[in-house]
């Protein structure tokens, strides 16, 4: 299940980055231009190179945002940072919430393609943004392709464990998690799995059989196969022919969750720091171009959060 390695504390962790290098003495002012991390001046022709792939991958989605910024996501961790925040892919993909209101956000491969140009760095040649992104790309083709396939052999069973369950949304949560190793069953509660894998509000109490299938197919990994899954599919049907059992089951499940969540240690709140007197000092000998910048991004957090994020990158910082 590739998607649950984006989760906290799911999988293997994203590649460390290379050593920092010490950037003392050096200053590096906040300018307008920030907003956006600088361009290759050849971006559209090593895009240009990578076309297919990146049509392919806008077909893959079908141009859904949430599967791109996943994809964007992993991009982003195979590479040693963290994920992409949302505000940046809306960035990438010159998006206002306003296009966000109504779901699934559909976008068009004219976008995604401008987003990858925005991505390419002025170092970038096409080799290595191939090595850095392209083949990150052909790899969750050959993902889709594979998922596609073996979710055909797993449609008829599926409707027989929807039918028996009554799609309760439990009931097809406890058969999820049986695909998952027993060590990390108890980290992985309802709500996570019915709002990040089934894309769905955390109350929900039944899920259309067409809706399930949709997003375990989109879950899958090259590693998953019917051969596999049907044998835990079966085990299932058969649980839920009983539905005392089927309520039993689903019960100690979220005991077991909920226990490893009261084990787990707790995290410490972090407000924002305090400035001091002296770094209040520092910024306000820059009022001028801080106010440019503000007045550059219209205010926008994703055009602002851009902005700090180049200052970090150039810092040598993640």
């Amino acid at each position: 299940m590739w998607m649950l390695r984006l989760l906290p504390g799911m999988g293997p962790g994203p590649e460390k980055p290379a050593p920092a290098v010490p950037t003392s003495g050096v200053k590096i002012k906040i300018k307008p231009s920030a907003a956006l991390p600088p361009q290759n001046v050849n971006a559209k022709q090593i895009v240009g190179n990578f076309h297919t792939q990146i049509q392919g991958l806008h077909k893959a989605t079908k141009g859904r945002l949430d599967l791109l910024h996943a994809v964007f996501c992993m991009i982003s961790e195979t590479n040693g940072k963290p994920p992409m925040p949302p505000q940046i892919m809306m960035s990438l993909l010159d998006l206002t919430p306003e296009d966000c209101q109504e779901q699934p956000v559909i976008v068009s491969d004219v976008a995604v393609i401008r987003a990858f140009e925005k991505m390419v760095k002025p170092d970038d040649n096409a080799e290595n943004f191939y090595d850095k992104v392209i083949s990150i790309i052909e790899n969750q083709l050959k993902r889709s392709a594979h998922a596609e396939a073996e979710v055909e052999k797993l449609k008829p069973a599926f409707a027989e464990l929807h039918t028996v369950c009554g799609g309760k949304a439990k009931s097809l949560f406890a058969f999820f998690m049986e695909l998952l190793p027993d060590d990390q069953r108890s980290q992985y509660t309802f709500q996570m799995w019915v709002t990040m894998v089934m894309k769905l509000p955390p109350k929900t109490k039944e899920i259309a059989l067409d809706h399930f299938t949709e997003q375990f197919r989109d879950a899958m990994d090259v590693t998953d196969t019917a051969q596999d899954i049907l044998p835990k599919v079966q085990k299932h049907i058969e649980l839920n022919q009983d539905p005392a059992a089927a309520a039993a089951a689903a019960a100690a499940l979220e005991q077991a969750s909920a226990a490893a969540q009261k084990q787990a240690p707790p995290q410490q709140k972090q407000g924002p720091p305090v400035p001091t007197p002296e770094a209040i000092a520092v910024v306000e000998s820059f009022r001028a171009q801080v106010r440019e910048l503000h007045a550059a991004t219209d205010g926008r957090v994703s055009q602002i959060h851009a902005a700090f994020n180049a200052v970090s990158e150039a810092n040598a910082r993640p």
